[in-house]
């Protein structure tokens, strides 16, 4: 029986996500408001949302394609009580526009060189406010309607892809020292000189969030941005980046432990690390301990960039879970 999202057995499926975009700016644009030097400004009403916003799977990977122009209405008061409006437009809001180039029109009505102070104040307190929300838009887009276009690759009767190519829409290729892939002939497993990597990394979110971030196969692949292979289960196999990723669960205690086998693809084969993830849950956040052992001399510097960014730096980006690094 076909899948109802997928009725042709094609390798794409698409959501036009506009609404949930005009929602999603209604929701965190409007209340938007700072004040500096007396002069204080906030965002009103999103007046117009307009544009191309849609969510793919194609071949198993998630890919987020947007270009959306916003004007909104804002109120203020300057530091003599006198009562302004005035409107912001941004021409184009896209998924390949990088943060620093989003244009702000300000324009006030009835405007007069006396007014003209409140720009700053939307400049300095509203604009950076507001090109975080811009920043958000797409993990949330993904979090928020994966479900409607996410299809097991096996299920589309497609093999799972051999590789997770990077694009500015949003999908992640993982880092590696290879270009080719030959076929796996089995051989004897060879001695590596290794090492061990520790790192600790804070998250603005609980224990419990956390845990089923790392574990859970469906957040996996919003911030993994691909089909990914994983169960809540001890000595399941996962495997993330089209393979570049692979291992086996070796324990879990939620909100508390994961310990797993990991290797890189192009490490000698059949070689495996071990990864031990402690959870330490604070008041406000949870810090995350991480050692790994048995890493071949030489990838350390690798590992720790793949690491970083593909795990961390996507992790929250994704979900919130505190400021880029």
């Amino acid at each position: 029986m076909s899948n109802w999202k997928n009725v042709n057995n094609c390798h794409s499926v698409n959501k036009n996500c506009l609404k949930w975009a005009q929602a999603y700016f209604d929701k965190h644009l409007v209340g938007i408001s700072g004040v500096k030097n007396q002069n204080k400004a906030t965002v009103t009403k999103v007046t117009e949302c307009t544009g191309d916003v849609d969510l793919n799977q194609r071949k198993g990977k998630i890919i987020t394609i947007y270009d959306v122009e916003l004007k909104l209405q804002w109120e203020g008061t300057l530091a003599d009580g006198t009562e302004v409006t005035g409107s912001i437009h941004i021409p184009e809001m896209s998924h390949d526009t990088d943060s620093d180039d989003f244009v702000f029109s300000i324009s006030i009505n009835d405007g007069s060189n006396a007014k003209d102070a409140i720009k700053e104040t939307i400049r300095k307190e509203l604009v950076p406010q507001m090109v975080k929300v811009f920043e958000g838009f797409s993990a949330a887009m993904i979090k928020e309607n994966c479900e409607d276009v996410y299809i097991e690759t096996d299920k589309m009767g497609v093999p799972p892809p051999s590789r997770v190519t990077k694009e500015k829409s949003g999908a992640t290729q993982f880092s590696s020292n290879i270009t080719s892939t030959p076929a796996v002939v089995k051989e004897e497993v060879k001695k590596v000189n290794t090492t061990t990597l520790r790192d600790s990394i804070e998250f603005q979110t609980s224990a419990r969030e956390l845990y089923e971030t790392l574990t859970n196969a469906q957040r996996v692949q919003i911030w993994t941005r691909g089909h990914v292979i994983m169960k809540q289960e001890i000595k399941s196999k996962f495997e993330l980046f089209g393979g570049n990723v692979s291992g086996e669960i070796l324990e879990l205690i939620p909100e508390q432990k994961i310990v797993q086998t990991w290797r890189l693809r192009s490490w000698p084969a059949g070689h495996y690390s071990k990864v031990t993830m402690l959870f330490k849950q604070g008041s406000d956040c949870v810090t995350l301990d991480v050692e790994q052992t048995g890493v071949p001399i030489g990838e350390e510097d690798l590992t720790r960039k793949n690491w970083s960014g593909y795990y961390w730096r996507a992790i929250k980006a994704s979900f919130g879970y505190g400021a880029n690094f």
